[in-house]
């Protein structure tokens, strides 16, 4: 069999300029900026965002701790001055009465009992709140 060069398709314009478009080089593809740079930046992004999140916890954490150690202090003392009132309230009443002059020395003995523990107890609450 012979081959000649009749057997060729002819070479047309369309063909050659695919045939060009081939042989070019293709641009160079850029992994770091397009891949590895983005992919960075998210992570540090991320570390901030957590560093930041971390530290308004802790300040959260604090404010309530601080709100929470004073609380019990100042219901102590609002217990105690409604106390006192109602305490002097029926001082007042007794009085009225004329029954503060004829206390008997067993009661004058419990009421500074009472008085007493009512103290021992603001103490203890002032050493567990650190006051």
């Amino acid at each position: 069999m012979e081959t000649t060069t009749s057997s060729l398709p002819p070479v047309n314009a369309k063909d050659s300029s695919v045939a060009d478009l081939i042989s070019q080089s293709f641009p160079k593809f850029d992994h770091r900026g397009t891949i590895v740079e983005p992919f960075d930046n998210e992570g540090r992004r991320d570390t901030e965002f957590q560093d930041k999140l971390s530290k308004m916890i802790i300040e959260l954490m604090l404010e309530l701790h601080a709100w929470s150690t004073s609380r019990p202090t100042q219901e102590s003392d609002s217990t105690a001055d409604t106390l006192e009132k109602e305490i002097n309230g029926i001082m007042e009443t007794e009085k009225e009465q004329g029954r503060s002059l004829s206390l008997s020395a067993s009661r004058k003995k419990t009421r500074q009992r009472l008085n007493d523990f009512v103290n021992r107890i603001k103490m203890a609450l002032a050493a567990l709140t650190g006051l």
